[in-house]
């Protein structure tokens, strides 16, 4: 078993899991399915291919958050004009329709996916040429770091653990001090936390999820960058 590590951060992300029409929500750290959705699009995987989707989602997920980032409120609007002068409709309405959408700022997630030695080999491949373009949960969101950041021998929750701090860039955020918290896929024992974020299916107007378990865990100290 290895663990392939990525590095997810940006001045936008978006990983939502109970949005729905006008409200498109974020949680406060990468879903599995937001996950699984950006090792697709690496791979090349068609929203119609069950089986692939199926090994991916059998991969265990950890996550470390190193920079919470904030909460960012956006009113959407779209339609309600003209466009080359036609009128712009959305979802077959010439008015305009509105949501909220959700974001985070500025936020850097390191994220461990475990499973068979081979399907992980393949992952970190696409990861490093991926086949379509990465976001961070939404189009809009892209990264500002290559998001392979390697391959571990060990497991998802001390891969994440045990990986460097993200290298230094001018102007960019640090770190946050002291432990951090980590989420963590676990099999169903007392104190989990279920999530709905296992995709079984990403086809158009058929999208599926399954549950999983997961617990909060939190590192013991700063993880100090390597030199």
């Amino acid at each position: 078993m290895k663990t392939v590590l990525l590095r997810l951060e940006g001045p936008f992300q978006a990983w939502s899991s109970q949005g729905r029409f006008g409200i498109r929500d974020t949680e406060r750290e990468p879903t599995k399915s937001g996950v699984l959705g950006l090792v697709g699009a690496a791979l090349g995987m068609p929203r119609e291919d069950e089986d692939t989707l199926a090994e991916l989602g059998a991969l265990k997920m950890a996550v470390r958050i190193d920079r919470a980032g904030a909460l960012l409120h956006d009113y959407h609007t779209a339609g309600g004009g003209r466009f080359r002068g036609e009128q712009y409709t959305v979802y077959g309405s010439s008015d305009c329709v509105p949501s909220h959408r959700y974001y985070l700022t500025d936020a850097s997630f390191v994220v461990g996916l475990e499973g068979e030695d081979t399907l992980i080999d393949r992952i970190g491949a696409a990861l490093l040429a991926p086949h379509w373009p990465l976001f961070l949960g939404r189009r809009s969101c892209v990264p500002t770091s290559r998001v392979w950041l390697g391959v571990s021998e060990t497991n998802a929750a001390t891969a994440v653990r045990e990986a460097a701090d993200p290298e230094p860039r001018d102007g960019a955020i640090a770190v946050d001090e002291g432990a951090r918290r980590m989420v963590i896929e676990t099999p169903k024992v007392a104190g989990a936390e279920i999530r709905y974020d296992v995709p079984r299916s990403f086809a158009p107007g058929s999208r599926l999820y399954g549950q999983r378990y997961v617990q909060t865990k939190w590192t013991e100290q700063r993880v100090e960058a390597t030199p």
